[in-house]
């Protein structure tokens, strides 16, 4: 076994060492010890709605397909011909009644199966073991209201476990439409690469610290059709440690004035038509920002994944996310009210990219090592039920994905107590 280059004292809850950031051998460490053994968001039902459809993703920098087969199940499969090697999709979406290698023409079955091989007079008796050839599939798979999550490690915790005190936020996000689901992507993606490393926008998908200071000209502007943004760093909001790596910002929690304000009155009936009035309105008060440790975040208007590709390279995708079953008009407020924000164009995204850029930079400024999380650290709380929590512009949700990153990179199990509580939730 290789020498870790990951050592122990290089994260602590009030700080990491910039090595974390900028070294290429700690990254391999990071795809083999977080990514590869942990459960990763690898897309959404309404991504492959029918069968046949199948989406491209990844795992750490594993290819793989989400596909759905005849019957409708999901499936997670390496996109790698188990014969020469080469990827049997090369499309983010598609449909298809298999998979096809464009090499040898070894033809998948949307389950990952062997199903055929091209010249297959050419092989003698024994020289092909159909049944141990498919398209390898990720030893483990659970979902929850579409979120698809796979693992590569069989021996991972439970699913269930692992999402549980995420599950509450997931809730309020999909009961915001009338049907109780959403799409995924289906009216746009944002794709963008930065330099810089992947933690830099985990860290940010839930930053509250920044938000008046390096979008303030957003605040002013969203300010006029949500008046409480004005206040937003002085807003009663909090951040919380949700195990596991997961963390959530409030962005703020509507009264119900407030929520007649900020909702059409007609959506508003609907959803206590749909949902009952107390689910409808946790649903319509609630903004927030939660990450799901290692690489996905869900913003009000799409879903973020996280693709690490270097130590000093990331990538980013947004998909924005629809309510079905909501009046159109309410869908294309969503559209541009994420464009006005996150696009290339917008008042908000750009200025997160040039800032991870700058981060990476000053990586290198080896006389300053240390990147700090200690703010609130002394005011930080804890919940009766364990969790910890700080103030929304504090630096509690910063800290909680470093404690399972900590697990993961020194291969400690996970503490008996967070999966108690976890299951609890």
């Amino acid at each position: 076994m290789s020498e870790s280059h990951y050592r122990p004292e290089y994260s602590r809850p009030e700080a990491n060492h910039a090595e974390l950031y900028r070294s290429p051998a700690i990254f391999e460490e990071e795809l083999d010890k977080i990514f590869h053994a942990t459960w990763v968001y690898v897309g959404h039902d309404s991504e492959v709605p029918n069968p046949g459809d199948y989406k491209t993703s990844f795992i750490g920098r594993v290819p793989v397909i989400l596909s759905r087969d005849e019957a409708g199940r999901i499936h997670v499969v390496a996109n790698r011909c188990t014969h020469r090697g080469a990827t049997v999709c090369a499309r983010e979406f598609g449909h298809a009644d298999s998979f096809v290698c464009p090499y040898h023409a070894w033809t998948f079955r949307l389950d990952g199966s062997l199903e055929a091989v091209g010249l297959p007079r050419g092989y003698n008796d024994g020289e092909l073991d159909f049944a141990g050839l498919g398209l390898p599939a990720a030893p483990r798979i659970g979902s929850y209201r579409g979120f698809v999550f796979a693992s590569l490690n069989p021996d991972v915790h439970d699913f269930d476990t692992h999402i549980g005190r995420a599950k509450k936020y997931i809730d309020y996000y999909c009961d915001l439409s009338p049907s109780g689901q959403i799409t995924v992507g289906r009216t746009g993606i944002y794709k963008h690469r930065y330099r810089g490393n992947w933690k830099a926008q985990l860290e940010g998908s839930v930053e509250g610290y920044h938000v008046w200071h390096n979008h303030r000209t957003a605040i002013d502007i969203m300010a006029k059709w949500v008046p409480v943004m004005k206040q937003y760093q002085n807003l009663p909001m909090k951040a919380y440690d949700l195990g596991f790596g997961h963390n959530i910002i409030e962005n703020y929690t509507l009264t119900d004035a407030q929520v007649h304000e900020r909702w059409p009155a007609e959506f508003i009936e609907q959803l206590i038509a749909a949902h009952g009035r107390e689910r409808a309105m946790d649903a319509l008060r609630h903004r927030f920002n939660i990450v799901l440790f290692p690489n996905m975040a869900i913003l009000e208007y799409h879903v973020r994944v996280i693709r690490p590709l270097a130590a000093d390279r990331t990538e980013v995708r947004q998909y924005h996310t629809s309510l079905s079953g909501a009046p159109a008009e309410l869908n294309l407020r969503r559209v541009r009210e994420h464009e006005f924000f996150y696009g290339p164009g917008g008042f908000g995204g750009p200025d997160d990219l040039a800032t991870f850029d700058r981060i990476q930079q000053g990586m290198e400024a080896y006389t300053a090592p240390w990147v700090l999380f200690n703010r609130g650290i002394k005011s930080e709380q804890i919940t009766p039920d364990g969790l910890r929590y700080g103030h929304h512009t504090q630096e509690t949700q910063q800290r909680a994905p470093y404690y399972e990153y900590r697990r993961l990179m020194e291969g400690r199990p996970p503490a008996p107590s967070r999966i108690r509580l976890a299951a609890a939730g």
